[in-house]
């Protein structure tokens, strides 16, 4: 048995992004020896605690699936094993925090013991094309509610649960593009997005609310994705170097909510020029 994958997609909105976001950034992290498509440990603990969260929920849902089905799960660990095995692999960085995300699965199973939803995916690969553009996203969880409406869920862990996450997650281009995938591939069937809120510090919250309805981005995602992927081209045949693209050079941008940019010393220094 096995631990399941639950990394970016191939072709997502965060490559996307980051050229929306600061072209220097872009390059930074796709344009240098050894990062364009290497997988870098982070140690960032938000971003740890959300992967082990993420991991252990795609597990607790696959065996929620195959029982639902009648079938004996084979194929995939069982959540704690996962978590722990995803611990052992990544080290001390990981082992750290397992204690308390397995708390935290035990308080939301707990809390969403009498769900009533059908597993239909979990962690399910979606493609689509805009124009000469291929365009993918990795949905967390996909599920049919009793009135038959199919749910795309995707999971928001925090150190503080609060109202005004849904808010901004409701214009993440990432859920944008997840509820773009969501009518082209379930159609009339599609009722929305669900944002899964998992607090991990205690008292552990839970929360589902369905993100806020963003019709004129909807509709225009598919330019927002052209523009990039065509800003993307431009920059690439224009011959620049890699620490030479253009900046943000924004307060906002270089320094978020989640801290500064990796990439600012850079900004702010430039890199040493080999002799």
């Amino acid at each position: 048995m096995k631990i399941m994958n639950t990394g970016p997609s191939p072709r997502g909105w965060h490559r996307l992004q980051l050229m929306l976001e600061c072209p220097q950034k872009w390059a930074f992290k796709y344009k240098t020896t050894g990062e364009n498509g290497e997988r870098r440990k982070t140690t960032s603990e938000p971003l740890i605690k959300g992967s082990m969260m993420h991991l252990i929920l795609a597990h607790h849902y696959l065996h929620v699936q195959a029982t639902q089905q009648g079938k004996e799960q084979t194929e995939w660990l069982p959540p704690r094993e996962a978590l722990h095995q995803l611990c052992l692999q990544e080290g001390e960085a990981y082992m750290q925090h397992l204690d308390k995300i397995l708390g935290c699965y035990e308080a939301y199973v707990h809390r969403w013991l009498d769900e009533t939803i059908t597993i239909l995916e979990v962690e399910k690969l979606a493609y689509t094309k805009i124009g000469d553009f291929a365009f993918t996203g990795r949905f967390d969880l996909v599920y049919e509610d009793r009135r038959g409406k199919v749910w795309i869920c995707d999971h928001k862990t925090t150190g503080r649960l609060h109202t005004k996450q849904r808010v901004f997650y409701g214009i993440s281009g990432q859920l944008v593009g997840y509820r773009y995938l969501g009518q082209q591939i379930y159609g009339e069937r599609f009722g929305g997005m669900i944002l899964n809120q998992v607090q991990h510090g205690e008292p552990h919250k839970f929360a589902r609310v369905t993100l806020p309805p963003a019709p004129n981005l909807i509709r225009r995602f598919p330019q927002i994705v052209t523009d990039a992927e065509n800003r993307i081209a431009q920059l690439e045949a224009s011959g620049r170097k890699y620490d030479e693209y253009p900046m943000a050079v924004n307060e906002l941008t270089c320094y978020s909510r989640y801290g500064a940019c990796p990439h600012m010393e850079k900004c702010q220094w430039g890199i040493p020029q080999e002799k």
